[in-house]
């Protein structure tokens, strides 16, 4: 059902299924055929898993986090024994669903601070929506007459090779001859 839940979006939605357990695998595939037909969204589901989603084995977990911090999900449900220590391995997921008691509809619903996350792996640089999204911020720059002299330098000789002239002279009016 964890897979059909994120099927069911639409015909381009991915549900994937990582797992070193063969015979787990099987059994999901077998319960997929049998269950697909009972879903109101039987045909959107079908589409999307035939189409987008996967059943994987992996060599062992090390390869499953590999793989998920590749795909960067949105959702990324831990249905392992210790979900925190294995959430450690993730660097890239929208949102990180903990422990097998905890489903990727929770957090669609009433579990989660906000369901704004980043989604067509932009996980790996992108994080949820968050209050800092709300934000006006300033960055502040000041460097010191010593810090001039350093970076004005390295600005100028940036600038000219850009062939932007105007930026690299405005660096290298503040060099102290």
């Amino acid at each position: 059902m964890d897979l059909f839940s994120q099927a069911e979006h639409d015909e381009l939605a991915q549900s994937i299924l990582l797992s070193p357990d063969a015979e787990f695998l099987d059994k999901v595939a077998a319960s997929i055929e049998r269950l697909v037909e009972e879903m109101p969204r039987k045909e959107i589901i079908r589409t999307s898993l035939e189409g987008r989603g996967a059943l994987i084995q992996v060599g062992d977990m090390d390869e499953a986090a590999l793989i998920a911090n590749y795909i960067a999900p949105e959702h990324l449900e831990l249905s392992v024994e210790d979900p925190l220590a294995y959430s450690k391995k993730i660097k890239h997921a929208g949102a990180i669903f903990m422990g097998r008691n905890t489903c990727e509809a929770l957090g669609d619903y009433c579990a989660g601070p906000n369901h704004v996350l980043p989604t067509s792996r932009t996980a790996r640089f992108s994080s949820p929506l968050g209050v800092y999204d709300f934000q006006k911020r300033s960055s502040l720059i000041m460097v010191s007459p010593a810090g001039a002299q350093k970076l004005g330098k390295v600005a100028a000789t940036l600038a000219y090779g850009e062939g932007l002239q105007a930026h690299a002279r405005s660096a290298e009016y503040r060099l102290k001859d």
